[in-house]
């Protein structure tokens, strides 16, 4: 079960979850796709104002034994309880191939937390995460749990230029921050579960996000997953920003072909069906999700129909069943694109999530 600070924001579940991460809306499509590529400052440590604030660094892999795993290395600065708390924590979790769920969350003391101002390094306490551009490494251990991986990447870095920060208001500032320093990569190396090594190779991802608000006041939901196929890794987030930010359509769907990003779209539109409550979180969710590319670039459809319900949660403070929570799902995706006139369809497995406020 994980573990929850009593008055803790909403922002400390969406970091925990499985394959979460934050997207906020593009603005056209590259013809410069140097300008978008990821600089190790980037990945690194961001000056944020005082008061609530978050940072964080993510990363999971699906491996090819069936193994599969999940971090989130988290700098908060919340209201607990009407005071504003420093957290420093690492959410961790291991799921075997029958899907049980191994998992640890280790606090720190700030002291015993140092993160570069520079590139991707940092260490709480005797954990760390360390990289720039093609190789990251990370080491956890929390009793008998943890890994040794090296992520290799497969594409390039992004980030929307020159700094990866989108605005949601102005006055007041309300921002987030987004650099994918790794949409596709070889994983290779070690879990560790029950105090076992179990040798891994597959393919992860790793993610960093910052902001100066709490994701529950600058969104009302969204949709979120990655697609594989074939020579093409596709990274889509579809939702709704909140009342007080205009409650506009927010979305964006960055595609690389390869190595290289070949498009960044933000015309990504959801169609929701079949819809059914979920009785834990009291969310309805849709049992069929189509979402429409409708770029000058990229256009078509991704059909996701919901095989399972992996994961459901509702927000920390939340009563059962009142409509707020992350859902992880597994699907049956149906993949019809035309990216610059050439055909990508195929039928796979999709991991994807719906987080709503």
């Amino acid at each position: 079960m994980r573990k929850f600070i009593p008055g803790l924001m909403a922002c400390c579940i969406l970091v925990s979850i499985l394959f979460a991460a934050c997207a906020p809306s593009a603005t056209v499509a590259p013809t410069d796709p140097a300008a978008y590529q990821l600089k190790d400052i980037d990945d690194a440590r961001h000056e944020l104002p005082v008061g609530e604030n978050y940072e964080w660094w993510y990363m999971d892999a699906s491996f090819d034994n069936g193994y599969s795993f999940v971090t989130s290395w988290q700098m908060i600065s919340a209201k607990v309880n009407g005071t504003l708390t420093p957290l420093r924590l690492i959410e961790f979790a291991i799921y075997d191939p029958q899907g049980k769920k191994t998992s640890a969350l280790p606090f720190f003391k700030e002291d015993d937390c140092n993160v570069s101002k520079t590139s991707c390094d940092v260490t709480m306490g005797s954990d760390h995460i360390k990289g720039t551009y093609p190789t990251y490494n990370i080491e956890f251990l929390e009793k008998n749990v943890g890994c040794k991986l090296t992520f290799e990447n497969l594409t390039q870095g992004f980030r929307n230029p020159p700094d990866g920060v989108t605005y949601f208001s102005r006055d007041p500032e309300r921002y987030m921050g987004w650099a994918i320093a790794q949409p596709k990569a070889k994983v290779t190396g070690k879990l560790i579960l029950d105090g076992k090594e179990i040798p891994v190779t597959g393919v992860g991802y790793h993610d960093h996000n910052w902001g100066n608000t709490m994701l529950n006041d600058i969104y009302n939901f969204w949709h979120w997953g990655r697609i594989m196929s074939g020579d093409y890794t596709f990274v889509y987030s579809v939702g709704e920003s909140s009342k007080i930010t205009g409650s506009k359509p927010v979305s964006a769907l960055v595609t690389f072909k390869g190595h290289d990003l070949v498009d960044l779209s933000d015309k990504l539109y959801a169609d929701s069906s079949d819809l059914t409550l979920d009785e834990v979180t009291g969310i309805n969710y849709p049992k069929t999700l189509v979402l429409r590319a409708e770029g000058p670039n990229v256009k078509g459809t991704v059909t996701n129909k919901v095989q399972e319900l992996v994961e459901n949660d509702p927000l920390p403070g939340m009563a059962k069943g009142a409509g707020n929570g992350y859902l992880r799902f597994l699907s049956d995706c149906d993949i019809k694109l035309n990216v610059k006139g050439e055909k990508v369809e195929a039928q796979s497995k999709l991991i994807h999530e719906f987080i709503h406020f």
